[in-house]
């Protein structure tokens, strides 16, 4: 096998794994409470405009992981649409995208973990113990696909069915006087209710970078992108539905990190809070993992090209793993933890500041597949999931100001080293074209005395 080219071994069944590892998590355990929080039963809308929408947005990403299954994902996309630079800003963009939202994860589920073990803990305890979840993802990533991915399906297995037992119990046992009135803060704040929920949302774009990994493409994608689909709606509509039935709509942001504790009281009639805090942070533990696996193949890929240094791209023979782009992530997650730690604050700050971040990765993507499908019922698909995503943009408020910075940030990177290169270039083809030095004389000049040449007349 060559240094760095990957093995296809992932079929119908591990893809479904890490597109449901990749989406559920925050979206079933956090997103729900917040989102109730914020715009109460409204919230439920908020919910089904993202559930339909998630099926057409997940064809799209499946359709072009097939047309073009490589580790790069959405920064491959762009550059074959667009050309070679604006592929290389898209891949910084979504590497420091990633970099910036793929810790919250680990951070909740630390947050979980804590809960568990000793209630009461500081707000950087927290952040310690999520930082260590992390390393711990990291480390399970760098044994490879394989082993990683038999551990995911067995844990989600067992995790999905408790939480299907929790709903189911606690359902029955609600109020539906709260879903009146519809709109108890004004139908404004549905605005922030889709951007909380948006956040549950994203995940379906991180099977583009595990492409390279998947046997039969053309036909695995499909399939496996329609069972997951099916899963991850059902699961989030029957959980905002049970949080709006069973719990109270005056939380803090706090508590709503920690809501589903709450939740499996009022399912068990009994105070279960340990057993519920270990059962969410396995979950949130799962969804970190296929994050870090997702994002060391986007650092592979944009090592193999150059974009950033070549030496991260390097594969371990023993386990097929990109070992050096997977320890890369340490440093990489450090500048997010360290700014969140510095500053006191919650992951529930990274879940807005990221949300238009991604935002932009999937119009990118979206307009990408306008170029890439023009013909056929996926190309109305597109359309329609563009027109979708435009339509969102003026809902994310500050985030989008984020966004911007970030991308900026991305052009500015690939232009100033771009622009270097360029001019010693130019300056080399300069010297090559310029016509050779005249060589100095090897004797002494002449000089005429005047006596001399008369004599010699």
């Amino acid at each position: 096998m060559a240094a760095n080219v990957l093995r296809r071994h992932i079929g119908v069944p591990g893809l479904v794994v890490h597109y449901l590892t990749s989406v559920l998590g925050v979206g079933l355990l956090v997103i729900p409470v917040l989102a109730w929080t914020t715009a109460g039963p409204l919230s439920l809308l908020a919910w089904g405009i993202l559930i339909v929408y998630s099926y057409p947005f997940a064809l799209v990403f499946a359709k072009l992981s097939t047309l073009h299954p490589t580790s790069k994902g959405v920064a491959r996309f762009v550059e074959v649409a667009f050309g070679r630079r604006a592929g290389r800003v898209a891949a910084l963009y979504l590497l420091m995208t990633l970099l910036l939202a793929n810790p919250v994860l680990g951070l909740i589920a630390g947050r979980y973990l804590l809960a568990a073990l000793a209630p009461g803990a500081s707000n950087r305890a927290s952040l310690a113990a999520g930082a260590a979840v992390i390393l711990g993802c990291i480390a399970l990533n760098l044994l490879g696909v394989r082993v990683s991915g038999r551990v995911q399906l067995a844990v989600l297995v067992v995790v999905t069915g408790v939480l299907c037992a929790i709903i189911v119990l606690a359902l029955p046992q609600g109020n539906p006087a709260q879903l009146h009135p519809v709109a108890p803060h004004g139908w404004g704040v549905l605005g922030d209710c889709l951007l909380i929920c948006f956040f549950g949302f994203i995940g379906w774009e991180n099977a583009a970078p595990i492409a390279e990994e998947v046997r039969d493409p053309g036909r695995t994608f499909p399939r496996g992108i329609l069972c997951a689909v099916c899963v991850v709606g059902v699961l989030y509509f029957a959980m905002a539905l049970t949080v709006a039935l069973t719990m109270p709509s005056d939380q803090n942001m706090v508590e709503g990190l920690t809501g589903f504790t709450r939740l499996l009281r009022i399912a068990t009639g009994a105070d279960h809070t340990t057993i519920g805090y270990l059962v969410a942070a396995v979950l949130l533990v799962l969804t970190t993992n296929a994050w870090c696996l997702g994002t060391s193949r986007v650092v592979f890929a944009l090592a193999r090209e150059g974009i950033i240094p070549r030496g991260l791209s390097r594969i371990s023979p023993r386990t097929g793993a990109p070992s050096r782009a997977v320890l890369a992530l340490v440093p990489g997650y450090s500048l997010t933890l360290g700014l969140l730690a510095a500053t006191d604050s919650n992951e529930s700050v990274l879940i807005k500041a990221s949300s238009a971040a991604y935002l932009l990765v999937f119009l990118l993507a979206f307009l990408s597949a306008m170029r890439l499908v023009r013909t056929g019922p996926m190309r109305w698909t597109n359309c329609l999931v563009t027109a979708v995503t435009v339509l969102m943009l003026p809902f994310m408020g500050v985030s989008i100001g984020y966004a911007a910075a970030m991308f900026s940030a991305a052009a500015l990177a690939e232009w100033w080293p771009a622009r270097r290169e360029r001019t010693r270039l130019r300056r080399a083809a300069t010297a090559l074209t310029l016509p050779p030095s005249p060589e100095l004389p090897t004797t002494a000049p002449h000089h005429h005395h005047p006596e001399h040449d008369r004599r010699e007349r």
